[in-house]
C-alpha cells in the first residue's frame, strides 16, 4: 500500500507523462523453509523414484515417491510450487507412507501391483509393468506410481485414462 501511495505521489508531482502501470508480480510459491533435503536419510535420496502424474485442463501435478530404510519422501510439484513431505515408510504386505510438511500431512497405503501400460491411453494389450497402487483415504481409486518417468493419468482430447508418462 505504501508503494502505491509513493507512486501516486510521484506521478502527481511529475511534469512528464505518467509512468506506465505494471501489475505487481505474483508472490513466489509458498514452500517449507527447511532446506530441501534436511532430515531425509541418504538411503531415501538414493532410492529409485516412483512417479505419478495427474494431467487435466484444470490441474497438472507430478508426485514423486522415494522410500528406503523405514523413511519416505514425497515431492508434489504443481503450478503453484513444490511441496516436500518427509516421514516414515513401513514396508509389509503393503507400504504405509506417513509423511508431512511443516503445515500438512499425507498418508498413503501403497500396494505392489502390475498394470498393462503403454504409451497409448488405456492400452489393455500393453505389457504389464510394476506399479505401486497408492491409496489416499479420501479417494477410492489409487494413484499408480511407476518407475521413472512414471504413470500418467490424463484427461484431454486424445486420452481419458492411464498411460506411461512421456520422458
Amino acid at each position: 500500500m505504501k508503494r502505491i501511495a509513493v507512486s501516486v505521489f510521484l506521478a502527481g508531482c511529475s511534469s512528464g507523462a505518467p509512468a506506465a502501470q505494471h501489475p505487481e508480480p505474483a508472490p513466489p510459491p509458498i514452500v517449507d523453509a527447511a532446506p530441501p533435503d534436511a532430515g531425509v536419510p541418504q538411503a531415501v535420496l538414493d532410492a529409485s523414484p516412483w512417479v505419478f502424474r495427474y494431467s487435466t485442463a484444470q490441474r497438472n501435478e507430478t508426485w514423486t515417491l522415494r522410500y528406503a530404510a523405514g523413511a519416505a519422501l514425497v515431492v508434489v510439484e504443481t503450478a503453484q510450487g513444490t511441496m516436500r513431505y518427509t516421514g516414515t515408510a513401513v514396508d509389509g504386505a503393503s507400504i504405509a507412507i506417513d509423511v508431512s510438511t511443516g503445515t500438512a500431512s499425507l498418508k498413503l497405503e501403497c500396494k505392489k501391483a502390475r498394470r498393462a501400460l503403454g504409451t497409448a491411453c488405456n492400452d489393455a494389450k500393453a505389457p504389464e509393468v510394476d506399479v505401486l497402487d497408492c491409496y489416499h483415504p479420501d479417494f477410492a481409486a489409487p494413484m499408480p506410481f511407476g518407475a521413472a518417468p512414471g504413470v500418467e493419468y490424463v484427461v484431454d482430447a486424445t486420452c481419458n485414462g492411464y498411460r506411461l508418462a512421456p520422458p
